[in-house]
This record gives structure tokens, sequence and C-alpha cells, in this order.
């Protein structure tokens, strides 16, 4: 145990060195010529910022006003973090519920589900956020009904409608995934001697199964995490959410930019982490996530 806390010590110091590096590189190319000198000044000044975030100040572009970077990238941060954590809920329970019909249907129903699933999931990310938008539109301009603020308006922050937007692609990921590994494990001995003992298919499905494809999915932890935050920036600025990459959009400095970054990345390498820690707690199989 010392020694895996020792080596997540060091892989989160190379995460802070790397994004000090990154936040730097805007004057990597200063007067369009390299400038490694300036570079290197510039990774000392980031560095002694983050040694005092809270002297840290933004200036607001429009006004021209200065104010302090904290508490308002805190709300910022909050803002997304909930869009974030919401929309993968909903979409591990999207994914159960498709996966629920998709086994209780016949082969032609199965085969329309992968189809559609393959369509959604081949579109780009722009389009089904703006498709939402336009569809809750459209039936308020019908019907009088407004089902969902489409948009942040001063303090009224929207974050149901964002999330569920951003939940649609890694629902039709989870969901695709389920079902290969779900074939996977439908040979193992495990599942033919649940079957010999007469236990219903949805409850080998979601007992015995579903553990171990969750397991399985926990794998592509990273390329989930790395989907969703890229699309986080198009959806905060489309929806007008004051979040942390539409803060980052607007004041971007260095300094910022690695203050920013960290609290963006440090909890879901830490998340990561732990699920790493619990999966193998209760499966014993130790992957790195």
């Amino acid at each position: 145990m010392p020694k895996k806390i020792i080596s997540m010590a060091g892989e989160v110091l190379l995460i802070i060195t790397g994004i000090i590096f990154v936040s730097a590189s805007s004057v990597l190319f200063e007067n369009q010529s390299l400038s490694v000198f300036s570079y290197m000044r510039q990774i000392g000044e980031v560095f002694k910022d983050l040694l005092s975030p809270g002297d840290l100040v933004y200036v607001n572009p429009i006004s021209d006003i200065e104010r302090e970077l904290f508490p308002i990238l805190f709300l910022a941060y909050w803002s997304s973090a909930r869009i974030f954590f919401l929309s993968l809920i909903l979409a591990l329970f999207f994914s159960v519920i498709l996966l629920t019909f998709y086994f209780s249907m016949n082969r032609l129903f199965k085969k329309g589900v992968k189809a559609f699933s393959f369509l959604i999931g081949s579109l780009p990310d722009i389009f089904i956020i703006i498709l939402t938008q336009l569809s809750i539109i459209w039936f308020f301009k019908k019907t009088g009904l407004l089902l969902i603020d489409t948009a942040a308006v001063g303090e009224n922050q929207v974050i149901l409608l964002p999330a569920v937007t951003l939940s649609v692609l890694p629902s039709f990921f989870f969901f695709s995934n389920m079902v290969g590994f779900l074939r996977e494990e439908e040979g193992k001995p495990y599942v033919e001697l649940a079957k010999s003992k007469g236990l219903t298919q949805f409850r080998i499905l979601f007992i015995h199964m579903m553990r171990n494809v969750l397991v399985s999915l926990t794998y592509h932890g990273k390329q989930i995490a790395w989907m969703m935050i890229s699309n986080l920036l198009i959806l905060e600025y489309l929806f007008n959410v004051f979040g942390i990459t539409s803060f980052l959009f607007t004041y971007n400095t260095p300094s910022i930019f690695a203050v920013a970054s960290i609290l963006l990345f440090l909890p879901l390498y830490l998340s990561l982490k732990l699920l790493q820690v619990l999966i193998l707690n209760k499966t014993g199989k130790e992957m790195s996530l």
C-alpha cells in the first residue's frame, strides 16, 4: 500500500508539472519566433502563482474590471461538475434501460437498435446539442409547453438539459460496449451453471453477468472522461452555462489555465484511482485506469 501511495503521489506531481508546462506554452512562440527564455520565465511565474492561488485575479474583457479569481472559479467548477457527473449517471441509467429492452426483444428489434446506436454514435457532437435545443423549442412552439429551459439567463443556470444532452453519446457508447461484453460472458461456465439451476435470463443478466460487464466497462474510463470533457466546452457555450471550460475560454491566462486545469483533471484522476481500488477489493482484479 505505501508503494501505491508513493506511486500515486508521483503521478499527481507529473500531472501538475505537465499542466504547468502546457500552461506556459502560449509564450513559447512569442513574436512568431521560438523563445525558450520567455517560456522558462513563464513556467517560473505559473509555478509561483500556484504557490499562492488566492492572490490570482482575472480581468473582465468588457468592463476591464479586475476581480479575485476565487471564489468565482469554484462556482464555475461546481456548474461543470454537476453537469458532468449527472450526465455520467444518466448515461449509465439510459444504457441499462436500453440493454434491458435489447435482450427482451426479437432479433429484428436488436438489429434495429444496434443500427440506431451506430447512427447516433457517428453523428457530430455539436449536431446532437443543437438538435436537442431545436427539438425543445419546436415542441414549445407547437404546444406552448416549455419542457425545460434551453439556455442559462443571468444567475438562472440550466443543469438538467445540458446533462441530458451530454449523456447521449456516452449512453450509446456504454450500450454498445455492454452488448459486446455480455456476448463474451454468455459462454462462460458460471452463466451455464446459472442457467442449469433454472434462473431467469434477467436475474442472470443483472445479478451475475452485469458485475463483470461493469468491471470491463471501467477499462474505458479515461476514454469516456475525455469524450465528455471535450464536449463540455461546446455544450457550455451553446447553452450559455457559466462553467469552468467557458470560464477558461473567456479568461485564458497561463496561471488561470493551470489552476482551472488542476481543478478539472485532478478530481477525475483521483476518481479513477478510487474506482481501481474498489474493483481490486471487490473482484481481486488489478487494473490500470
